[in-house]
């Protein structure tokens, strides 16, 4: 008796209308997960895409092992997003909360970046307006869900 009940309230919960994700959302979410992959490469191996400067790469262990870690942490980021991704991003709890986490990390990541471009004097990524540009478009797009689709 209690395993039907659990069952109808199931079907009828999974029955109801939802709102459709916009498609500009949906290829976020897609294209993030590609990408973020590829970064996930792209960092494990010190690629000459990101890291022109091969010497400092293969003489330092320790930045070796944190890039590694940064791709690490990023990509469950990136799959949990996209494995969420039905869930509409202005009308629901979870579509507000991955919204949120996403514009948040890409909004931190243009400003990383910059930093450590033009103040901290740092180290400067190779083809750094690409990236700057499509981090900065995946916050922008995620604020615009967030407030607007």
């Amino acid at each position: 008796m209690r395993g039907q009940m659990l069952i109808y309230s199931f079907e009828k919960a999974s029955s109801s209308a939802s709102p459709v994700q916009p498609k500009l959302i949906r290829l976020l979410y897609n294209s993030a997960c590609v990408i973020l992959t590829a970064d996930l490469f792209i960092f494990y191996t010190g690629s000459r895409l990101l890291f022109p400067e091969q010497e400092e790469i293969r003489s330092s262990a320790a930045l070796r092992f944190f890039l590694r870690c940064a791709a690490n942490t990023s990509f469950p980021f990136a799959l949990c997003s996209w494995l969420l991704r039905d869930y509409h991003i202005r009308h629901t709890h979870v579509g507000r909360v991955v919204g949120s986490c996403f514009a948040l990390s890409h909004a931190a990541s243009v400003a990383l970046y910059s930093w450590s471009r033009w103040v901290g004097g740092e180290y400067q990524l190779a083809n750094f307006w690409g990236i700057v540009g499509l981090h900065g478009t995946w916050a922008g797009i995620a604020l615009w869900g967030l407030l607007s689709a």
